[in-house]
């Protein structure tokens, strides 16, 4: 079973889902050869939750995975992988960027989980990742020396932004180019799989869409309209028959179910798409419910979530929206006003489905090297401090601002200037004036970043990083108790941060107390990665003497 997830793929933007100008002749005849659901939905618009729930058949608030960065996987949900393996099948990821690096939990289940990134380099604030041939590669190669049944999931990252094609893919439409490239390398991925004696089930799913201006939204994550919402899903194999095309709304979270039903394995959460193909199946599945917590989470405005059922969506937001989505497909007029009855009606679903579904949260660990990776980039998400609250549809200028702000930039200065003005339009945003500190910081003016870091600290950020930034902007300036004090919050935020301890030993050494300072450079040394620099500072440190 070979299951191919390409990032932030819109389904219109395929040919075989009637896009004139796409290059996509291996998606298409795939789709010729298989099964096309014409209106597949994600569950939530960002990549780490959107593949929880394709592996585990769950939804976000089941599961926990409700943002990246921040949450990992949880070791209760059964996971598509743990079941084929139970099957008998051998299990294994390739998988192209950050997002969905062991450290957030998918890789239980897989016998090889294959997560080397590559970091371009300078200033900006997008994640690792490898390109679609680099991760293909590594796929043919475990495939190569792998005989018998097996499942095989590869995550191609290509068509996140920045679009950045490869030249003979570029065209005048560089999203659509890598698009083509992806599309490219999936046709060597199908030409090794489809060599392979026993036939077996190929589905291809996106985790979710792209933003172009629709809804004044650029890329995805701050909204739950279908621009983002809707994917292509394609099966093709044994067991599924050929050239059908599936005109019901169905939810991405039954994949699993599905594809555990096709490989005969135990059942997992959902239902199996397959009952759609039966003669005398279900004319319409059941409502679907859609979420994204990315407005709260990293900016502090108001989560968002949405239900659809039949021809109508709702949308809970400060201020409530209703769209008939069989006539307008665009979701370009709101009904929410003149039709009461029936947002009244979608919003009582709602709230018994969130009651029903509990409000989970499968948080990660505090993982020193995944934030330094991240601190590397310049890269904060999921600080999670309290904001404003507002309505997202009232800061779509600043979603934008910031969905154009992720650089590569020729240094702190840069960043200063586009994040100063971004935060004059939105004072209470807790990211953009994180990155503004950090730079300020960066660029040796300290004295401008503690105000700042401190407008930061008092949103109650679940990151330490914060307050580590305002500690050091605070000892630049010899204001040690200060720093002290923002390094024992950072602790309290995240117990075992090695930068908090490595900091704390460097105030109490400069004091002479020795002792202190052994004992914050030894929990320094228990994180990767401030532990070659504990390490020294311990040696450096005269030895007590035994009595």
């Amino acid at each position: 079973m070979l299951l191919v997830t390409i990032d932030t793929l819109r389904a219109d933007r395929l040919g075989a889902y009637g896009d004139a100008r796409a290059r996509t002749p291996q998606l298409d005849a795939l789709a010729r050869a298989g099964v096309l659901f014409e209106r597949a939905y994600t569950p939530v618009p960002l990549t780490l939750p959107a593949h929880a729930s394709i592996l585990t058949g769950l939804l976000p608030p089941q599961h926990g995975v409700r943002g990246n960065g921040s949450f990992a996987l949880g070791p209760q949900p059964r996971t598509l992988a743990e079941v084929l393996r139970r099957r008998g099948l051998a299990t294994a990821a390739f998988v192209g960027a950050f997002p969905l690096a062991r450290r957030f939990g998918l890789d239980r289940g897989f016998d090889v989980y294959d997560d080397a990134f590559e970091r371009a380099p300078g200033l900006h604030f997008e994640f690792p990742e490898r390109r679609a041939e680099r991760v293909v590669e590594a796929a043919l190669a475990w495939l190569g020396r792998t005989a018998g049944p097996a499942f095989l999931w590869v995550h191609l990252y290509d068509p996140h932004a920045p679009y950045d094609p490869p030249e003979a893919y570029r065209g005048d439409d560089p999203y659509r180019g890598e698009i083509a490239y992806a599309d490219a390398m999936l046709g060597r991925l199908l030409a090794a799989w489809d060599a392979r004696p026993a036939p077996a089930v190929v589905a291809l799913a996106s985790d979710h869409g792209e933003a172009f201006g629709e809804h004044g939204e650029l890329s995805h994550g701050l909204f739950v309209y279908d621009t983002t919402l809707r994917v292509p899903l394609l099966l093709r194999g044994a067991g599924v028959p050929s050239a059908r095309r599936v005109p019901q709304a169905i939810g991405l979270v039954d994949l699993a179910a599905t594809l555990a039903d096709l490989a005969g394995a135990e059942a997992l959460p959902g239902a199996s798409l397959m009952r759609l193909l039966e003669p005398g199946g279900p004319a319409a599945v059941a409502s679907l419910y859609a979420e994204t917590l990315a407005p709260r989470l990293d900016f502090g405005w108001s989560e968002l979530r949405s239900w659809r059922q039949g021809g109508l969506k709702y949308v809970k937001a400060p201020r409530p929206e209703l769209y008939d989505v069989d006539a307008d497909p665009g979701e370009s007029a709101d009904l929410a006003v003149t039709q009461r009855d029936a947002a009244a009606r979608l919003a009582a679903a709602l709230e018994r489905a969130q009651q029903r579904l509990g409000e989970t949260e499968s948080r990660r660990e505090p993982d020193s090297e995944a934030v330094e990776r991240l601190r590397a980039l310049g890269y904060a998400q999921g600080l999670e401090g309290r904001g404003s609250g507002a309505d997202p549809k009232d800061k779509v200028e600043v979603a934008r601002l910031i969905a154009g702000a992720t650089g590569p930039f020729a240094g702190p200065r840069e960043v200063i200037g586009v994040y100063s003005g971004i935060a004059a339009r939105d004072p209470d945003n807790p990211l953009v004036n994180f990155r503004l500190a950090d730079a300020l910081l960066r660029a040796g003016r300290a004295r401008e970043a503690i105000p700042v870091f401190r407008k930061v600290t008092a949103t109650q950020p679940r990151s330490a990083d914060p307050y580590v930034g305002l500690a050091t902007a605070a000892a630049e300036l010899g204001r040690m108790d200060e720093a002290k004090q923002a390094l024992e919050q950072a602790l309290g935020v995240d117990p075992g941060n090695g930068q908090a301890h490595y900091n704390l030993g460097e105030i109490a050494r400069t004091r002479g107390d020795l002792s202190e300072a052994r004992v914050q450079y030894e929990a320094a040394r228990a994180d990767p990665s401030t532990r070659e620099r504990a390490e020294q500072r311990l040696a450096s440190l005269p030895q007590v003497k035994a009595p």
